[in-house]
């Protein structure tokens, strides 16, 4: 049996957790540069926005009508993340970390009744409530698909739903193609001009038709209905190139500001490189005015540069250093930039080679340095410890002007009880 917890409206359950007063009230939450609403809770669905509605257009309406709006802030996001995998990985063997706010726990070798499942459910629910602070529900059956529809129809359950093989055809017939894992509305489309109306019809379908109807992916959903497992988890791939960017809050225009933004997302995307226990020999920068659909040509500028290392590495320093010798030969004065771009390109799992001109010594003192910034960084949040020139705020950031504090990872904004 597989269960699939999802936290409910997680983001804006979040930011609810430390503070009580918004309990049962409308929140919503944006975007990087505060642009659209990413996230809202039921209380701020009834008001009548919607996730995607660009937030200077619905200003006005969660001013009015008391929605409190939030930018987004994912180190608090990870942190709560972090708790509550934590809590699953005391019951489940082994669990697939599908996005920040879902996971799929496998109990594959227990022998379990449907009373077990549901008793296993309600504890989740139970501590995670009490211990992190987070509503979640819980779906569980035989297959990763069925579980993710089961999750959907948790709440009318008290939040926990069990597959029962006695139950599932009529619960199918209830359930529009659309809102299937892995259909959606474009291919829920397709099958109604060929009369397949529900997710039972989906179900019953001949192979050969699935095959010919929908991709292998829409084929396998079809089996996944029928309790035969084809989405077995899924291991994450290490990336063969790393990017980190985002787009400025302003228009910068002198190389120094540029530099200060360029060390901090060369820092994050050695952080990931770090992640997947990789090293690079390649940095590339890309810098770009963004004004795409500008008639004045004089305000339209991007270009891009690389770097290739001595050797493979995962050290921040060398990297950083690298990326900032190539921005001076891309910069160009007069030119308002709107995004900084670092990639990290010819990656190679870490192994570690001893250089001949290098003191193996040397090597190894910068491995362990690297080690302990990054527990550092994992158990208080980023900018906990960062290079000095990242350091450095100039006004270049991401337009946050409802940032919450980050109270699970920074001991100055732990809120004081008097």
């Amino acid at each position: 049996m597989i269960l699939h917890a999802d936290g409910n409206s997680f983001y804006a359950s979040c930011e609810q957790i430390y503070r009580p007063d918004l309990r049962g009230k409308p929140v919503a939450v944006l975007s990087n540069n505060d642009g659209i609403i990413i996230a809202l809770n039921k209380e701020a669905k009834a008001l009548g926005i919607k996730r995607g509605d660009p937030f200077f257009k619905v200003r006005h309406i969660c001013e009015d009508r008391g929605i409190s709006v939030f930018s987004s802030n994912y180190t608090l996001y990870a942190d709560i993340n972090r708790r509550i995998t934590s809590i699953y990985l005391e019951y489940a063997p082994e669990i697939e970390e599908y996005s920040i706010d879902e996971s799929f726990l496998f109990f594959d070798k227990c022998n379990w009744s449907i009373k077990d499942y549901e008793e296993i459910g309600f504890e989740l629910k139970r501590r995670i409530a009490k211990e992190v602070g987070i509503p979640i529900c819980v779906g569980a059956a035989p297959t990763k698909t069925l579980a993710k529809l089961y999750n959907k129809n948790a709440k009318e359950h008290g939040g926990v739903f069990v597959y029962n093989e006695s139950e599932i055809d009529a619960l199918l017939e209830q359930t529009d193609c659309s809102t299937i894992w892995g259909i959606g509305p474009a291919r829920a489309k397709k099958l109604a001009q060929h009369g397949i109306k529900n997710a039972l019809m989906l179900k019953n379908m001949q192979q050969g038709q699935a095959k010919k109807l929908l991709t292998s992916v829409g084929y396998e959903t079809v089996l996944e209905l029928n309790g035969i497992r084809c989405m077995e988890k899924i291991p994450k791939k290490k990336k063969d190139v790393i990017t980190a960017s985002r787009q400025f809050s302003i228009k910068v225009y002198d190389m120094s500001t540029l530099e200060c933004a360029l060390v901090e997302y060369t820092e994050l995307a050695v952080e990931k490189l770090r992640k997947q226990n990789c090293e690079c020999q390649m940095v590339q920068i890309c810098i770009s005015t963004c004004n795409y659909y500008s008639d004045k040509t004089d305000e339209i500028y991007s270009n891009a540069a690389a770097v290739e290392l001595p050797r493979l590495t995962s050290y921040t320093p060398d990297i950083v250093n690298a990326a900032r010798l190539a921005l001076p030969h891309i910069f160009r004065k007069g030119y308002g930039y709107k995004v900084i771009m670092v990639s990290l390109l010819k990656i190679l799992p870490a192994q570690y080679q001893s250089c001949l001109w290098i003191d193996p010594a040397e090597d190894i003192k910068k491995i362990n340095l690297m080690k302990a910034v990054d527990n550092i960084t994992n158990a208080y949040g980023r900018h906990s410890i960062t290079l000095a020139k990242s350091y450095t705020k100039t006004g270049w950031e991401m337009k946050r002007e409802f940032l919450s504090p980050n109270v699970t990872t920074d001991l100055e904004m732990v809120p004081q009880v008097e």
